[in-house]
Parts: C-alpha cells; sequence; structure tokens
C-alpha cells in the first residue's frame, strides 16, 4: 500500500524539507529546477549531508520557495565559493 502523499511540514523535518513541503514542491520538483540528483535532495532533507548549493542553484532554490536569501535560516546559505557562470 502506498504511502499517503505528506503536504504539511512537521516539526521533525528539516528546514530544507520544511520549505519545500510549505512551497508544495515535490523532490522531483526541485529536481528539474536545481539541477540536483533526488539522492542530494533526499540526503539533504534526511540530514545525511549539508545543503551545499552554488550560487545558481541557492537562487533556484529562493525562487522555488518564494523567500529571499536573507529570509533561509542560517543552516541553509552554506554554498560553494564558485557559481555556475564561473
Amino acid at each position: 500500500m502506498a504511502r499517503p502523499k505528506k503536504s504539511q511540514p512537521e516539526e521533525t523535518d528539516s528546514p530544507f524539507k520544511k520549505l519545500r513541503l510549505a512551497a508544495g514542491l515535490s523532490q522531483e520538483d526541485l529536481v528539474r529546477l536545481m539541477g540536483v540528483s533526488v539522492s542530494t535532495i533526499r540526503r539533504w532533507e534526511r540530514g545525511l549531508a549539508e545543503p551545499t548549493m552554488t550560487v545558481y542553484q541557492m537562487k533556484a532554490f529562493c525562487s522555488a520557495v518564494n523567500k529571499s536569501l536573507d529570509d533561509l535560516p542560517n543552516s541553509l546559505i552554506t554554498q560553494r565559493s564558485h557559481s555556475e557562470e564561473d
């Protein structure tokens, strides 16, 4: 039996997952928008890896969840030192 799709963030969810769910996005939506693998999204959401994004990916994430960089939790603002434009 398939599990019901979760649409509301829960207290124990990671900040990354809370933002995704609050925006009504699936993991696959973020894969398409950010250009990362679904396994990367899953690791970030489970706390198995810190979200590390290029500037392009961070901008795509902010746009997808309708938040400015300043509105994001500090734990999501770890960025690589280069952008995709280099």
